[in-house]
């Protein structure tokens, strides 16, 4: 060590003793001449113990005690105060913990990374927890509550801080929360999703003591820590006043149909006993009215053949308006009985076997002189093997009011005509006409009683509206149908069925 001036040497020799850098001088011939105690701690070794050729020593890279030590070397000319060379002095700067900081800088800046990815994930599960439109809770092993979110603190009343840490029956009704522990050792011994609306009645408590329905999704979640729960909680309080609203309006409802549904049972009771009387009425009716309409119409026949003296034009006029009309007034009333039969259920048909041209033949025959007084012919187009099994009588008075309608509606010098064949089981007979037709939004209502078909087109003909009404219950009372088709201005068809001879004969009663 040298001193300039007056400097101490032994100042000089502290300072290299107690600064943190190691100090080797080694001499020319390669031998240690000095070092300080940073030079021992750095190299982990002891001055004396440090041998060899130190000129060929990596002192960049030392073992230090079996571990690699990174150290910085400069290297400084050692000289005699006379300029003589004596060696070289090494510098030692231990930069081991440097290069492992710079080695960690990209894992450092990694986990700084995933920190803070974590934490936004953090940041967006306590968004999405917040922004949940039913109240979320989490509940550890002890059912302590560890996490909640908003709308729990807005559904229950609470502050955040009163109720973490807290016991989850606190959320729970009092006369419930005894009873509670056990269906969470029950939860914890057979954990499993429940979902919502799964039929149990639930009610959660506010801070006030206030109860309110809830409805409770349940989710059993492992945490590093131990068993836990989530649960969801939905307010059901507007669903309940719904339903119980939808309930009293049904009740209401129920009643009141219940209510009319009895009135009317009235009401058609009522209805029945009149129609029956009705029938009863007009069946008594009918028959004291025959008798004497038989009568008159005897006697203007006897008056018509002059057996008691001539008579003038005039009178032989007014028997004969008075023949017609009681002729006319027997048909109604012959209508109106067998309506009120048909009603009352006491029409019987006595069923045979007879050919279906013989009883049109007939009928028409009685037809005739309609026909006739309007230059109208009635023609006949029906096998004569054809055979029915039906009312003879009935099935003359189906034909007669088919017939009897067609000649009323066909204008003079129309055509009239029937014709038959055999489909399936059934004889099917149509008549025919070429008269005023009958109007499509009247085709429905044809069949109806007291319905006078085109009573308007034909200027208000004479009739009951019954003839059509009896003929459809009489048809179908053998089994078989009726229908019509029609077209204004160009005629009208009617069409039945009739069954064909069974292989016994009976009495069929409606």
């Amino acid at each position: 060590m040298i001193a300039k001036n007056n400097f101490d040497p032994t100042v000089l020799q502290a300072i290299v003793r107690s600064i943190p850098v190691g100090v080797l001088a080694i001499s020319a011939a390669g031998q240690l001449e000095f070092w300080n105690p940073a030079a021992e701690r750095i190299l982990g070794l002891k001055g004396a113990d440090i041998t060899g050729d130190l000129a060929s020593l990596d002192l960049e890279r030392l073992l230090k005690n079996g571990t690699a030590v990174a150290l910085q070397v400069r290297t400084m000319q050692w000289r005699s105060s006379a300029g003589e060379e004596l060696g070289r002095i090494l510098l030692l700067t231990d930069v081991t913990a440097d290069r492992e900081a710079d080695s960690s800088i990209p894992e450092l800046a990694e986990q700084r990374e995933n920190a803070r990815a974590r934490e936004m994930e953090h940041l967006r599960f306590r968004q999405l927890l917040e922004a949940a439109p039913d109240a979320i809770i989490e509940v550890d092993r002890d059912g302590k509550i560890v996490l909640l979110n908003k709308v729990t603190e807005e559904l229950f009343r609470y502050r955040r801080e009163e109720l973490l840490g807290q016991p989850v029956e606190i959320l729970i009704p009092n006369d419930l929360r005894s009873g509670h522990h056990k269906h969470r050792d029950d939860y914890r011994a057979h954990p499993s999703r429940r979902p919502m609306g799964t039929g149990l009645k639930l009610e959660g408590q506010r801070k006030d003591g206030s109860r309110f329905p809830v409805e409770i999704s349940l989710s059993p979640v492992q945490f590093e820590d131990g068993f836990g729960v989530t649960a969801i909680i939905r307010d059901v309080t507007d669903r309940h006043l719904a339903e119980e609203k939808l309930k009293a309006t049904q009740s209401a409802y129920t009643a009141e149909l219940a209510a009319k549904n009895r009135e009317l049972e009235l009401r058609n009771e009522e209805v029945e006993r009149a129609s029956h009387l009705k029938s009863e009425f007009l069946s008594g009716m009918s028959h004291e009215l025959r008798t004497p309409l038989h009568t008159m119409i005897g006697f203007t026949e006897l008056l018509e053949e002059q057996i008691e003296g001539p008579l003038n034009e005039k009178q032989q006029r007014f028997i004969r308006h008075i023949h017609a009309d009681s002729q006319h007034l027997l048909a109604l009333i012959n209508d109106v009985l067998d309506l009120s039969k048909i009603e009352s259920g006491r029409l019987e048909l006595h069923l045979e076997v007879f050919s279906l041209r013989e009883a049109i033949e007939e009928t028409v025959s009685s037809i005739g002189p309609q026909g006739n007084a309007k230059s109208i012919e009635i023609e006949i187009d029906v096998p004569p093997a054809i055979e029915i099994n039906a009312d003879r009588l009935r099935v003359k008075q189906i034909l007669y009011n088919l017939l009897s309608n067609a000649v009323k509606f066909t204008p003079k010098g129309g055509r009239v005509w029937v014709t038959a064949c055999v489909r399936e089981s059934f004889a099917e007979v149509c008549v025919r006409d070429t008269g005023i037709g009958i109007p499509v939004s009247e085709q429905e209502s044809v069949f109806d009683k007291f319905y006078q078909v085109g009573q308007r087109q034909a200027g208000g003909l004479e009739g009951t509206g019954l003839g059509l009404a009896i003929t459809r219950h009489l048809v179908e009372q053998h089994g078989g149908s009726v229908r019509l088709e029609s077209e204004l201005g160009k005629g009208t068809q009617f069409t039945f069925t009739i069954p064909l001879p069974a292989t016994t004969s009976v009495n069929r009663a409606v």
